[in-house]
């Protein structure tokens, strides 16, 4: 049982890291939350890609600053708020349903409201 256990937590570190990184490139889509989710992960099961995410260049400060506080920068803030804008405008001018667009919306606000509520430093 311990075996499956650690090995669903290695699931959900590689997804987690594999979605974070379409994140990165992918406006709208968040990359923060997923590198947060990784990081939970790995260190319940995966010690290697703990280690990486945290002597990562791009990945440690974020993940550090997390540990010390909850903090997300004031960077990585205005970061995520203009890739949710242009997720906003990409909604609109995709000329999807009018629900789909309403729940994108709500998602988005949700993760804005969120990620603003977070302190800026330590």
């Amino acid at each position: 049982m311990i075996k499956s256990k650690k090995l669903m937590y290695q699931i959900i570190a590689v997804i987690s890291l594999g979605l974070a990184i379409f994140g990165v490139i992918t406006p709208g889509f968040p990359a923060t939350e997923f590198v947060l989710l990784c990081a939970w992960s790995s260190a319940k099961g995966s010690p290697k890609i703990h280690h990486f995410l945290h002597a990562n260049r791009f990945t440690g400060p974020v993940l550090n600053d997390w540990r010390n506080g909850k903090v997300i920068s004031l960077n990585n803030k205005i970061f995520s708020s203009i890739s949710m804008l242009l997720c906003v405008c990409f909604l609109f001018y995709s000329g999807l349903n009018i629900y789909f667009i309403g729940f994108g919306l709500f998602g988005i606000s949700i993760s804005f409201i969120w990620v603003w509520s977070r302190p800026s430093h330590v």
